[in-house]
């Protein structure tokens, strides 16, 4: 047997030793593999090649402590997550964290000592004061303290729970007690006293009692009104909430211990919703912005991802940054949107000719391409928009052979724009953009999309220009109203100047004086106090005037102290929608046939006319012009016209009177503009004489004379605008007329049944 172990031992040392070598070689193989003519036994290169590395792990690297990171860092990570920074809780409600016993009176308590307590039907008064001397407490108590106590202990009660089983008894009975100073007041709980009704900065000190209470607070972030719906379930019988909707707050009435379970509820419900938002920012390297924007949103929704929803994802393009603003309550759906937005953040994929095509969002295509053309030409001049579009047009013309290999039929009403100068040296005149080829702009106006040939990094340049330039245009809501006012002798000189010399017209208790109309001083001769040239009088009160007003409502307060004193018309009161540069014109009235001409024979009586219709009422045309800084530019043309019948020669054709205010304004948005002064004199026949005997034919002129009659009408314009400049803006306008339409209808209804 010590043979056969021997052999057995000697084998293993031997194959110990072949291993040792063999290992040796390996190691010396592979050091040498990559020698200079050195032929190793493995090759590593190969051998590398097979073995699968596993993908680097992200959890890993986010878990470098935020200290470690520099700034340059941060900056140049494509995906941050913005903390919101916002504490959503009501701060009156913070330190509210449920039922929290009062404080007990500390007692030194003998080891084994306690007390039997065995009442029936015993008087509350005669208890308390059992209970107060074993206590050794002070106390007062309220005339109106009643009641009968029933208990039995069958053991002893301990010194340390006495205190607490002396406060049960009275809350049973409707009774508590609160400590002040060295006395212990014994009250009864039922009625709320003066000192039982706390503010919002109390709110924190509620603890358990039968107490009747009232506690304020103010509710910061849901409607006072949602909140009662939600709260009221948890009052007692006795408890009651009222509702302050204009500050939101709430008043709670009820036991102080059910007052502090609505407090710890509410504190649960009234919390901010931006406190549970996350925010990413995703910068985008080579996609287009707002294509990838419409791409995500897509793609979400098809996933069953609500934008608009609580567990939905909001994208919000920053053409700025160039950055995609995703915010979402939800982790796992922000994050897989943020792994859509890296998968979509590529060049879109090229054809065989490099042709992309721009599918134009806000404006014209054949505007946004000659605009591009213009900034991207070799062309020095300055030009307009309608210049542009003539050199894009003349430039398809010259250069329609460049876009012939593009093999796309160019449609009928598509702009060609030229080739850019990339090769021209940087330095001279007139030098275009560079770009890495020569790119072609072919507009398509019929399907409002922009065709590009362009190498992939100028397309990428191009996009993101045509999408700085594709903006939501700007519109201009316009409210007019054109009123008439009969001017009777109180008023013979015009509307400004009764009101500013008579004081017949007050808002509010103050005269309306020269702050509100712009020429009051003409009138004066440019000073306070001097004497009034009545001979220019006339022609001044006749002539145009016009006032900024700082809102419709003091326009409409003039309008209606008008209208308390004299006869007022309103004769057209429109409201008007319109782009930025564009004009918005508002006819109402009727067109009046008019001879132009006639023709005919001198022997024959058939004449041949020409006859032209003419418009005639109130005719309005505004074109509004928006500045940066939120300055409109107003051209204003007003008509008011109206048709007569022609006594003065033997046409057929009516006279035509026509009023015409003719100017350009400077106004904020919401600001009133009042123009008036356009005077007219009407002289009109009236039959006076003796009723009803001067109606009879023929020998009526007997008891009837005619005489004449004067009067003035003043014509009076007010225009408001108001810029729009996006959907939210419009909708919360078109909900404002929703709701005067609906109150109008509910007015409507009630004057028919009564």
């Amino acid at each position: 047997m010590s043979s056969k172990a021997a052999q057995l031992c000697f084998k293993y040392f031997v194959a110990g030793i072949v291993v040792f070598l063999a290992t040796a070689t390996l190691s010396g193989c592979a050091y040498f593999s990559g020698g200079d003519g050195a032929d190793g036994i493995f090759d590593l290169a190969e051998i590398s090649k097979g073995i699968e590395k596993p993908a680097p792990v992200v959890e890993e690297e986010e878990k470098v402590p935020e200290d470690e990171v520099s700034e340059t860092a941060i900056k140049t990570v494509p995906v941050r997550d913005i903390p919101s920074r916002v504490d959503g809780r009501n701060p009156y409600l913070k330190k509210i964290k449920g039922a929290q016993p009062p404080p007990e009176p500390s007692m030194e308590v003998a080891p084994g000592e306690g007390v039997l307590l065995n009442f029936d039907n015993a008087d509350v008064y005669e208890v308390i004061q059992v209970i107060a001397e074993i206590l050794d407490i002070s106390y007062i108590i309220d005339p109106q303290v009643k009641g009968v106590v029933n208990i039995r202990s069958g053991k002893k009660i301990p010194m340390s729970q006495l205190y607490a089983v002396f406060k049960k008894l009275l809350n049973i009975n409707g009774l508590d007690i609160r400590s002040e100073g060295d006395y212990n007041y014994i009250f009864s709980a039922k009625k709320p006293s003066s000192e039982m009704v706390q503010g919002p900065d109390q709110a924190d000190s509620l603890k358990e009692s039968p107490s009747i209470m009232i506690q304020i607070v103010p509710v910061m972030h849901i409607p006072v009104a949602e909140a009662v719906k939600l709260l009221k379930p948890y009052l007692s019988e006795q408890g009651e909430m009222f509702t302050l909707e204009n500050p939101n707050t709430l008043f709670v009435s009820d036991y102080e211990s059910k007052v502090l379970d609505v407090l710890t509820i509410l504190a649960r419900l009234d919390v901010s919703p931006l406190s549970s938002l996350r925010v990413r920012l995703v910068r985008i390297d080579k996609a287009p912005i707002f294509e990838l924007k419409d791409e995500l949103v897509e793609i979400l929704s098809s996933l069953q991802v609500n934008s608009k929803g609580y567990d939905g994802v909001s994208v919000l393009a920053l053409e700025r940054v160039n950055s995609l603003l995703l915010v979402s309550s939800n982790q796992e759906l922000l994050d897989s949107a943020t792994r859509w937005v890296t998968e979509l953040d590529v060049v879109p994929s090229e054809g065989r000719d490099n042709i992309y095509i721009y599918n134009v969002r806000n404006s014209v295509a054949s505007d946004l391409a000659s605009l591009v053309n213009e900034l991207i030409s070799s062309s020095p001049s300055v030009t307009t928009g309608s210049s542009a579009a003539k050199s894009s047009a003349k430039s398809s013309e010259e250069k329609d052979s460049s876009a012939t290999p593009t093999a796309i039929t160019k449609p009928a009403k598509s702009t060609a724009v030229r080739k850019t100068g990339a090769s021209k040296k940087s330095g001279e005149t007139g030098e275009s953009l560079r770009f890495a080829g020569e790119p072609v702009i072919i507009a398509d106006d019929s399907r409002n999309i922009i065709l590009l040939r362009a190498h992939p990094a100028d397309y990428v340049r191009l996009t993101k220009l045509l999408e700085r330039l594709d903006n939501i245009p700007r519109q201009v809501l316009i409210e007019v109203m054109v009123a008439e006012v009969n001017l009777n002798d109180s008023w013979a000189m015009g509307i400004e100047w009764g009101m500013k010399e008579t004081g017949r017209l007050k808002l509010d208790g103050t005269k309306y004086t020269n702050k509100y109309f712009s020429n009051l001083s003409q009138i004066a001769n440019g000073e306070s106090g001097s004497p009034i040239n009545h001979d220019s009088l006339q022609s001044v009160a006749a002539g145009f005037t016009y006032s900024v007003l700082n809102s419709a409502g003091e326009a409409m307060g003039i309008l209606n102290a008008i209208a308390d004193d004299t006869e007022l018309t309103i004769l057209s009161s429109p409201q008007v929608m319109v782009l930025n540069n564009e004009t918005a014109t508002v006819n109402v009235g009727q067109q009046v046939p008019i001879v132009t001409s006639q023709t005919g024979d001198i022997n024959s009586s058939n004449l041949n006319q020409t006859i032209q219709y003419k418009d005639t009422g109130v005719i309005l045309d505004v074109t509004p012009k928006i500045n940066y800084d939120g300055i409109i530019i107003l051209d204003i043309n007003q008509q008011v016209s109206s048709a007569s019948t022609n006594t003065l020669s033997g046409t057929e054709s009516p006279i035509i009177s026509n009023r015409e205010l003719k100017t350009k304004l400077a106004v904020r948005d919401g600001q009133t503009i009042f123009m008036g002064g356009l005077i007219e004199n009407n002289v009109n026949l009236v039959d006076s004489g003796v009723p009803f005997l001067k109606d009879i034919p023929i020998l009526g002129w007997f008891f009837k004379y005619q005489k004449e009659v004067k009067d003035k009408t003043e014509l009076l314009v007010m225009i408001t605008p108001y810029v729009i400049e996006t959907e939210d803006v419009l909708a919360q306008y078109a909900a404002n007329f929703e709701k005067k339409m609906i109150d109008l209808r509910k007015k409507l209804n009630q004057g028919k049944k009564q």
